[in-house]
């Protein structure tokens, strides 16, 4: 028999997979909150980065955090994304 802990982190980790994957849809609105290291900010450049590919003007997207230092980590990881997505192949 599996160990209780073991088998609830499986649970959490695929339930907040799945809680990201629907947060980061820019057809809805959300409010992310959660503890440090929780994944917040990926939540937010994957759903920045969907708005974009979908043809939105980058004036037109409204991001907000609490801090500098955040607005700065998200730029960059953004920066980082898409810099990527132009480099990789099509394949």
């Amino acid at each position: 028999m599996p160990q209780m802990g073991v088998m609830m982190s499986d649970i959490f980790i695929e339930k907040t997979s799945a809680e990201q994957r629907r947060a980061s849809n820019p057809a809805t609105s959300v409010w992310a909150t959660a503890n440090a290291g929780a994944g917040k900010t990926k939540v937010l450049i994957d759903r920045i980065a969907r708005i974009l590919l979908q043809g939105a003007q980058p004036s037109k997207i409204l991001a907000v955090t609490y801090t500098k230092a955040a607005a700065a980590e998200m730029t960059t990881r953004l920066f980082k994304t898409l810099g990527k997505w132009t480099i990789d192949s099509d394949a």
